[in-house]
């Protein structure tokens, strides 16, 4: 592959990471990683803008903090090996290597934790599509738990169905729901399971649209909530008042049904608008726990080991100092 059309084939990954034709943002992230990791292969003494790929990546999901912080310790990881622009393209395999095992130990981890948290018997309600809450639900499976699941449709987009899908292979008691009966079944379920797009450092979790009205359903029929995720997840840059982006698309095709669009479409734009948010955020009152490769943590303890992760005062280093110290080598 030549600079040219690895250059391409990262922008096609940005656009699929974009429509969410990947599903999962752990699974955007390291895809986004390993396109970006072909364009640092490819282009050797070529003049690449590194700081606009990377902030191209940003864009593409820009309340996927699996996607920034992957692709930060990406560029660290090639940091750690290089000091010359030969050393850094001697690098990229290794480097993108441990990404990958760094998060396929924290999905393995957290998604055990999460398994011992599920009883024989149980009956788990889930939001969204998480291959981490997956593998929970999976290693309970395998200890030979009886579980039934209930899956919200999860629009706009409707990748619940996907899960329904995937849960009905395997062969479990499976019951897909819409979005807004989660209040009317939640007194059939005994716990709840949720995977984050990003984690604040005051413990709020930002995922799917619709997980913060499940989270306060459960609250109030007192069934507990665990939001099952690695630390890769954390929006560190929170804990000095950054705030993560919300994404609202415009694509009113996700609401109206099709045999409804051409009675509607004169009045779309004019009066009519249509408002289709991707994402929400449960406050941390809502959650019973946060499930990490480190452990279980109440949401409220979240500050304390983002602190941990980027050091306090803060020691870690910014973004802006990575690309440019990736940007000077390649140079």
């Amino acid at each position: 592959m030549n600079c040219s059309e690895a250059l391409r084939a990262y922008e096609r990954t940005l656009t699929e990471a974009r429509e969410f034709r990947i599903l999962g943002s752990t699974e955007a992230a390291i895809e986004v990683v390993r396109a970006l990791a072909r364009v640092f292969d490819s282009c050797r003494k070529q003049p690449i803008n590194i700081e606009e790929l990377m902030r191209s990546a940003i864009s593409a999901r820009p309340t996927s903090q699996a996607v920034r912080n992957l692709l930060m310790l990406f560029f660290e990881k090639l940091l750690e090996k290089a000091s010359t622009p030969s050393e850094i393209t001697a690098g990229v395999s290794e480097a993108v290597r441990e990404v990958e095992n760094y998060v396929a130990r924290a999905r393995d981890t957290a998604s055990e934790l999460a398994s011992r948290r599920i009883e024989d018997g149980d009956t788990i309600m889930t939001h969204s599509y998480s291959t981490t809450v997956l593998k929970a639900i999976n290693k309970a499976l395998e200890r030979g738990l009886n579980i039934s699941v209930y899956v919200t449709e999860s629009r706009p987009g409707g990748e619940g169905k996907l899960v329904a899908s995937y849960l009905g292979k395997r062969g479990v008691k499976t019951f897909l729901v819409v979005d807004s009966a989660v209040r009317y079944v939640m007194k059939s379920v005994d716990k709840v399971l949720v995977s984050a797009e990003a984690i604040a450092a005051n413990g709020a979790v930002v995922n799917k649209v619709g997980t913060s009205a499940l989270a306060l359903a459960a609250k109030e029929a007192r069934v507990r909530v665990y939001v099952v995720s690695g630390l890769y997840k954390f929006g560190t840059e929170t804990v000095f008042g950054e705030l993560v982006t919300i994404e609202e698309i415009e694509k009113p095709g996700l609401v109206i049904p099709t045999e409804r669009a051409g009675e509607l479409a004169p009045f779309i734009g004019r009066n009519l608008y249509v408002r289709t948010p991707l994402y929400d955020v449960t406050p941390p009152e809502y959650i019973d726990a946060i499930v990490t490769e480190r452990g279980l943590i109440a949401p409220q303890a979240a500050i304390y080991l983002a602190r941990e992760l980027v050091g306090w005062p803060k020691a870690h280093r910014s973004l802006e100092v990575i690309l440019a110290e990736v940007t000077s080598l390649w140079r």
